[in-house]
């Protein structure tokens, strides 16, 4: 047997493993989309996080008519890697087999091993709903058990909304809804509690409702919440940073992000962390008017923006609702959109709005239209920070049950770097968007879905250039390649840096005659006769190297 070497412009690759035999799925055509859970029964409330290696983690209830009771809503999870393979089996992998007839919000995060950790209310012991955690390995192996590692224990109180943080020391912290107080506890990483008895945040007659719980530095974690003192009365939301020992960071007395107003009943916002320790977040009002707000709480929990937080727009001639916020930690600038409306709340638009590091208004006074208002509904507004601006995605209703989800990207300007594009065009029921993005830059959105006539999950991944399915294959994707002979045959391997393009295909002219070299995982092989003399040209991608030659016995 003869080897020739064919190097391109990077290290040459030997024995490169094949990591994957399925081909990705990430659709270019916004027709298709990515089904993720798509069974005979509903599928909602779909959750997605990037994964430091290029992964995705996604979490979702699964109404499954085969569990045990049947039809409960089971708690599914899956990994998609960087090229839209799915890691479980179609459908996702069942964490818990559920009772449940209905859902709350529940958690999801990762852990620094990159291990997926989900919270949820758990009836399968006793008559009373209970907090479980689970953590689930690449492989998909529950870590905690069967059962994971129950928060609580008791016949009577109501427990809620819960939340999980992967911690930066290794372990994991849940929050949840204990009747009317809100309670932690942080977890090692074979769940065994250590916060003693746990956190209380509580106050004499008032209510407190978890909204979000993220990690921060040091093994801290931030936590923000809802207040009431009654059905009717304000809701003003509040917030604290907990050190790793459980110890208040921002002061004895909660922090009050908005306190000028109300909350509108059933808001309860989510916020980012900025990467150094403080928090950006979002929320909307409902008193004295339909408004949108952003504030930037610094890791000391200072306010960078004027208390009760800078607006989106002053146009008082119309409100705003359903408001998404991302943070760019290079310029300290805030990205803010939502759903516009005229003072009737009968038309509608998608608006946004930048915010300078001290919450000062960037895209003028009344925000930036992208979607005028009109009599179509626009709907689940979501942003990712992309570039030096921000990735927008939103629903179109002109008719219930017949929605487009469109995009856009816009610079730091507000100009759009490219047009308004669909995402899924496909008329259908489209609601519960998540929008991440990675670091590569490559954002995805997750929703659910009503094409087959039940609640579906599916995904679509954005590029940088706000195209769909592969980025375009470059050069520097390449990794190395080897030509080799064997008993008449000629064989090609060229290996990829990461599994980006897995499904993808490179084109290899062999003799004049174009070849395709699908990728599985890191690896694009090819076997065809190659008796005599060979003459290579790598085609796709183009101009990583010169034509060489391959002589075969």
């Amino acid at each position: 047997m003869k080897d020739c070497k064919i190097r391109c412009c990077f290290v040459l690759l030997f024995g490169l493993a094949l990591s994957s035999t399925a081909w990705a799925q990430w659709p270019s055509d916004p027709m298709l989309n990515l089904a993720l859970a798509d069974g005979t029964n509903d599928q909602v409330q779909p959750k997605l996080l990037p994964l430091s290696n290029g992964n995705w983690y996604l979490t979702w209830f699964n109404n499954n008519p085969n569990g045990n009771p049947p039809f409960g809503y089971d708690v599914y999870v899956q990994a998609l890697d960087p090229g839209g393979v799915e890691l479980g089996p179609h459908n996702g992998i069942r964490v818990a087999d559920l009772g449940l007839s209905s859902t709350q919000d529940y958690g999801m995060d990762v852990d620094t091993a990159g291990n997926g950790l989900v919270v949820f209310l758990d009836d399968r012991e006793g008559t009373n709903e209970q907090v479980t955690a689970a953590k689930i390995s690449h492989g998909g192996t529950l870590l905690w058990g069967k059962l994971g590692i129950q928060l609580t224990n008791d016949d009577s109180s109501f427990h809620g909304n819960p939340k999980i943080a992967g911690t930066s020391d290794g372990n994991v912290v849940v929050g949840w809804i204990n009747d009317s107080s809100v309670v932690l506890q942080k977890l090692d990483p074979n769940g065994n509690p250590l916060w003693g008895s746990g956190v209380v945040l509580k106050e004499s007659n008032a209510n407190y409702s978890l909204a979000d719980l993220h990690a921060s530095d040091n093994g801290s974690v931030i936590i923000s919440w809802v207040r009431d003192t009654g059905f009717s009365s304000p809701k003003t939301l509040l917030a604290t940073k907990l050190s790793a020992t459980g110890k208040p960071l921002w002061g004895n007395s909660p922090l009050k992000i908005y306190d000028a107003g109300s909350l509108q009943f059933g808001e309860f916002p989510y916020f980012v962390p900025d990467g150094s320790g403080g928090a950006v977040f979002s929320w909307y009002s409902s008193s004295p008017a339909l408004q949108c707000f952003a504030q930037h709480i610094l890791a000391n929990g200072s306010e960078a923006f004027p208390h009760n937080g800078s607006p989106g727009s002053n146009n008082a001639n119309n409100v705003r609702v359903s408001p998404s916020v991302s943070y760019r930690a290079a310029t300290g600038e805030t990205f803010l959109f939502w759903t516009e409306e005229d003072s009737n709340q009968f038309t509608n638009g998608v608006y946004g709005q930048k915010f300078d590091s001290i919450g000062t208004q960037k895209w003028g006074s009344n925000g930036l239209a992208i979607v005028p208002l009109g009599s179509d509904q626009q709907l689940f507004v979501q942003n990712v920070q992309s570039g030096d601006g921000a990735l927008v995605f939103w629903v179109d209703e002109a008719v219930f049950g017949s929605d487009i989800m469109n995009a856009v990207h816009l610079d730091a300007a507000g100009n759009q770097t490219c047009s308004p594009f669909p995402v899924s065009s496909l008329l259908s029921g489209k609601s519960r968007l998540t929008a991440r993005i990675a670091a590569s830059g490559q954002a995805a959105v997750v929703w659910e879905d009503s094409r087959s006539g039940d609640q579906n999950i599916f995904i679509q991944d954005v590029n940088p250039d706000c195209s769909l399915g592969y980025p375009a294959l470059q050069c520097s994707d390449l990794s190395g390649a080897r030509a080799r002979c064997e008993n008449g045959t000629l064989k090609v391997a060229i290996g990829l840096r990461d599994k980006s393009h897995d499904g993808d295909s490179l084109i290899l002219q062999v003799n004049g005659v174009d070849q395709p070299m699908p990728v599985h995982g890191t690896r694009a092989e090819l076997s065809v006769p190659g008796q005599g003399q060979n003459t290579l040209l790598l085609e796709k991608p183009a101009g990583c190297v010169s034509q060489k030659v391959v002589q075969c016995p």
